[in-house]
């Protein structure tokens, strides 16, 4: 999948750098630094893949996802939901993708319908091949 607009895909993520509390003073592993993608319920169209996904920040939104004073919990929390339906565009692949020896933009490349055998088509939910 990839956003149907051409843009690039951001995700919604907190990071911190911390000390281990346990740690002896001049370890050079007590500053830790920890992250996480903050997840939402799928938007409409990708809830057929799945029924979550990360949060995805539309462009437009970037500069106040970044700006460390944004601080006010309704402002944090009108920036983490799901966006309008079609912002997506997904297509079928090929199996090679289910294995870590395989590498390339070939696994990105559309595999014909005759060849699909129980992918579920994410607009309709139905079953195809």
């Amino acid at each position: 999948m990839s956003r149907a607009d051409g843009a690039l895909t951001a995700f919604a993520g907190l990071y911190e750098f911390w000390r281990d509390p346990g740690a002896a003073d001049g370890d050079p592993g007590a500053w830790l630094t920890t992250f996480t993608i903050i997840t939402t319920a799928a938007e409409p169209g990708l809830e057929r893949i799945h029924d979550r996904q990360p949060v995805v920040l539309d462009p437009s939104t970037w500069d106040a996802w970044l700006d460390p004073l944004l601080v006010n919990p309704d402002e944090v929390r009108d920036l983490l939901h799901s966006g309008a339906p079609g912002r997506f565009q997904t297509w079928a692949i090929s199996t090679a993708v289910n294995s870590n020896r395989n590498n390339g933009e070939a696994l990105l490349t559309p595999i014909d319908e005759s060849e699909f055998k129980g992918v579920v088509n994410p607009a309709t939910g139905e079953i195809i091949g």
